[in-house]
């Protein structure tokens, strides 16, 4: 799955789900292109990527990052 180069996130992870909270924070969850056993949440912060955190499970990235 192409995606847009995103200035932080390696181009090797594809991105899988855009995240917009009620307050304007956006955040992205990844894998590796060819490895969804690990993914990954990022946030935006001052136009580029951060990595919050990786777990098995993208929903349990969610719940413990995005509020």
């Amino acid at each position: 799955m192409a995606t847009k180069l995103i200035p932080g996130i390696p181009k090797t992870e594809c991105v899988w789900v855009k995240h917009i909270t009620t307050n304007g924070d956006i955040f992205y969850t990844t894998s590796k292109e060819n490895d969804r056993s690990t993914y990954f949440l990022y946030k935006i912060v001052d136009g580029k990527a951060v990595k919050l955190g990786k777990n098995k499970s993208p929903v349990a990235l969610e719940e413990k990052y995005i509020k």
